[in-house]
């Protein structure tokens, strides 16, 4: 009886806080965090570190473009049209990576995917921040995270099948899964009020009325917090406020970020032939060992929003940062050294990685939501554009260090920048967690 009562207690919790249309969005984590750096690598090896290294980095230059999307959706209100539309792109592009045998047709699917996921990535964020609360962001982005955590088991699920021989088959596979975002995006995808609709909040009605939530937090006619979800107190959005604020806590976030990511997609971008070169393990144990991680780190996801909301998003995104670095010390070590059990040391070091990312991603996304006053839309397209900058020169550097010295030598590189980021970010780490506005009203 216990046992069912601890299950019906957690169905409640999942109930709260997942919406239908998550599910979408856990298919940009199957392309984003497993079809890309399982697949991509295995695919374009036979062309060299270099050719790898220049198409992984078109698919996050692709993803540069969240910030400059973001934007305009949020101009125009067109943000479901944007999400809903990235998954055909995707999985056309996911169709052109299987079909294709050269590098330029290579580079141009991953810049189309790349750009379709970096909106599918901004818009479903600002779903979540400028459609609900302040005081439910915590819970809401980890569950959300959840989702894309599970898109991500599914990817590497299809990673460790075809990985080895039938890497085209895999991203067949990929795009049709892919494609039924189009469909799972529309279950109750909420419906944001557009700027400067006369609907819209006023500093003296904070809060949305004109459009329904439909959601399992409430009623099907459930609020939605005015824009960005200030208080009566604080002031209004001003043009040009983000560029202010980049000389700030926000600046020095974006920076350690950057930092960090640099870091992780170090090792994310190509860990396939890490694990291969290294650590003698084949591409397809690989993608299963990564599997294991990110079913963990999926579970994970809810921990990290509920222990932002309680120790600060700055504490939990310096956690995720000591566990990456532990990670990339132990596969430097075994590396640097000779270590032996190389082969169980560097996978158990890659699912540590897999763990420490829930940390990173929750604690960070929480950041970039704060330390902004501009639009929501603007600061995660920045957030996201810092992951795929992090990417990009995650590639491009460490792939002529895997010329000169073979892949092993990327975790030294990657443990050393993961250092310099935490030190970086010393100070934004130890802020508390914010008090939602509605709790501080007299």
């Amino acid at each position: 009886m216990a046992d069912d009562g601890g299950m019906n207690s957690w169905h409640r919790v999942a109930g709260r806080w997942l919406e239908p249309w998550f599910s979408a969005y856990a298919l940009a984590g199957l392309l984003v965090n497993a079809l890309v750096p399982i697949l991509i690598p295995v695919t374009v090896e036979p062309h060299g570190p270099v050719a790898v290294a220049v198409v992984i980095s078109a698919f996050f230059i692709g993803q540069l473009t969240a910030p400059f999307i973001g934007s305009l959706a949020d101009r125009t209100n067109t943000q479901r049209q944007v999400f809903l539309g990235s998954f055909p792109i995707m999985a056309a592009a996911a169709v052109a990576f299987g079909l294709s045998r050269s590098v330029p047709l290579w580079v141009l699917a991953a810049l189309v995917a790349g750009a379709a996921a970096g909106a599918a990535q901004t818009t479903g964020s600002v779903f979540i921040v400028e459609g609900h609360p302040r005081s439910e962001w915590d819970m809401r982005i980890g569950w959300f995270r959840l989702t894309f955590g599970a898109g991500q088991v599914a990817g590497l699920a299809i990673g460790a099948v075809f990985a080895d021989h039938h890497a085209s088959t895999g991203w067949f596979v990929g795009a049709a899964a892919i494609l039924c975002g189009v469909f799972l995006g529309r279950l109750r995808l909420p419906h944001l009020t557009a700027a400067g609709d006369p609907d819209a909040p006023t500093s003296a009605d904070p809060v949305r009325r004109a459009h329904p939530v439909h959601s399992a937090t409430a009623g099907p006619a459930a609020p939605v917090p005015a824009r960005h979800h200030r208080g009566h107190d604080e002031p209004a959005v001003q043009k040009g406020e983000l560029r202010r604020e980049l000389s700030g806590p926000f600046g020095i976030f974006l920076l350690t970020w950057l930092l960090a990511m640099i870091a992780v997609q170090t090792i994310l971008n190509v860990m396939p032939l890490i694990m291969k070169h290294a650590f003698e393990v084949p591409p397809s144990k690989t993608a299963t060992y990564y599997l294991v991680g990110s079913v963990i780190g999926a579970l994970l996801y809810p921990v990290c929003g509920a222990l932002a909301a309680k120790i600060g998003s700055g504490r939990v995104l310096a956690i995720g940062m000591i566990i990456t670095l532990a990670a990339f010390v132990m596969m430097a070590a075994t590396w640097l050294f000779h270590l032996p059990g190389g082969h169980v040391i560097g996978p158990c070091a890659l699912i540590v990685v897999a763990i420490g990312y829930p940390f990173d991603y929750v604690g960070g996304t929480m950041l970039a939501a704060e330390l902004t006053l501009d639009g929501q839309g603007s600061a995660m397209g920045l957030f996201n554009s810092a992951v795929a900058a992090g990417a990009i020169v995650g590639a491009v550097v460490p792939s002529f260090l895997a010329v000169r010295f073979g892949y092993g030598a990327l975790p030294p590189l990657a443990a050393v920048i993961m250092a310099v980021a935490f030190l970086v970010g010393i100070k934004i780490f130890r802020g508390r967690p914010s008090v939602p506005a509605q709790s501080a009203r007299p």
